[in-house]
């Protein structure tokens, strides 16, 4: 578990899995869909990790990362969802990611992909310090932006 004075970030649970559901699905226009196995799956491979907001306890979100026993230490920040816009919640989030990959884990890379219409999530990555590596055509209609940041940044 690592916190903030807006956030607490700890292991996902079995019984958060359905509330995250509904998170996916309210943010369908910017993230996968995973169905309830597929998170259960993660959670048993990966580090799934839930988001709540400090001064009432509730879930507000989660975090996806993968390749954490990846030999080559670069760690894919899969999926970041935040119910509660524009209060700052993101922003604490991502500040906790990077210091578990980076502390916790030993990363020497972290790297995301985001879809280039999602202005708001990509305004927040440069803020936090990741740089746009590539742009990946998914069809003629969309694209996803190839963004990282390095241990020493």
């Amino acid at each position: 578990m690592v916190e903030t004075d807006k956030i607490i970030l700890r292991k996902t649970k079995l019984e958060d899995i359905e509330r995250i559901l509904n998170f996916e699905a309210d943010n369908n226009q910017f993230v996968q869909q995973y169905n309830f196995s597929e998170h259960k799956e993660i959670l048993e491979s990966e580090s799934h990790l839930s988001v709540f907001e400090r001064k009432s306890n509730l879930l507000i979100g989660f975090v996806i990362l993968a390749g954490i026993l990846s030999s080559d230490k670069i760690i894919e920040f899969r999926r970041i969802v935040i119910s509660k816009k524009g209060s700052g919640y993101g922003k604490d989030t991502v500040q906790l990611v990077k210091k578990i990959c980076f502390e916790g884990y030993k990363a020497s890379k972290i790297w995301l992909d985001v879809y280039a219409d999602n202005k708001r999530a990509i305004k927040l990555y440069k803020l936090m310090g990741f740089i746009e590596e590539g742009v990946e055509a998914i069809d003629e209609n969309r694209k996803l932006l190839i963004m990282s940041i390095a241990n020493n940044q």
